[in-house]
């Protein structure tokens, strides 16, 4: 391996900043992405415990990712696995830190589905940049919008027959929207962990940051902020 000046200054770049502590920029989709809110809190206190602070940046969901895999921020708050197949700058940190159940809605009950598959016949909508929605839905008959306001206020005037969403969003912005008579279809259509990742740059963080959420994964603290902000979204 040829080692170039370039290399020696990006290595002893990312070694003072693992080092140093400091700040970082995470973008995450907005305007509202609860289960993206659930994540953050997770990772500040990851990051506080490696002597970091970090922020967050509310993009549109597919802008969020263009934003991190181009270094104009320091990552994404939370993925699903595999995303870093396209955007190759990202790098997933490798404990998971949250999980969203991809479901779909309706306001016909009586609608059956089994998989992604038999969402085939059906008008769906979903948000632009909703990775999992979007590779399931590929190829069908899709109306694709940039927030899940709109998404459900789709389906709320019946533009759409099904809106693809995960449960914590759909059940919340339904809600948010005074939305009647909208139904959870089951099986659910996934079941996704999320992730975090990173931009290249700071890749040297990775081992630091991902013994911090081990740790807080074994001290039960990952599952005790996503228990805490259950109850405050949804009462009890």
């Amino acid at each position: 391996m040829k080692i170039t000046l370039g290399l020696i200054v990006f290595i002893l770049i990312s070694q003072t900043t693992a080092q140093a502590g400091g700040s970082l920029i995470f973008s995450k989709p907005g305007p509202r992405d609860y289960s993206a809110n659930i994540s953050e809190t997770v990772l500040k206190e990851a990051y506080r415990r490696i002597g970091f602070d970090i922020s967050t940046q509310i993009f549109p969901a597919e802008r969020a990712l263009t934003m991190s895999n181009s270094g104009e921020v320091d990552g994404e708050v939370n993925r699903i696995f595999g995303l870093e197949k396209k955007y190759s700058n990202l790098v997933r940190v490798p404990v998971a830190i949250n999980r969203i159940e991809g479901v779909a809605f309706t306001k016909k009950r009586d609608l059956k589905i089994t998989n992604w598959d038999s969402l085939q016949p059906f008008s769906l909508g979903l948000r632009i940049g909703a990775k999992f929605a979007e590779t399931g839905t590929e190829g069908m008959n899709v109306t694709a919008v940039a927030t899940n306001e709109q998404v459900f206020t789709m389906l709320g005037k019946e533009r759409v027959e099904i809106a693809v969403s995960t449960r914590i969003e759909g059940l919340l912005t339904a809600q948010k929207l005074g939305l009647k008579d909208i139904f959870v279809l089951k099986p659910p259509l996934a079941n996704l962990e999320l992730f975090h990742y990173l931009h290249k740059k700071h890749a040297a963080l990775i081992p630091q940051l991902t013994a911090a959420l081990k740790d807080m994964q074994k001290e039960g603290r990952i599952q005790s902020i996503k228990k805490a902000a259950f109850q405050k979204l949804f009462g009890g």
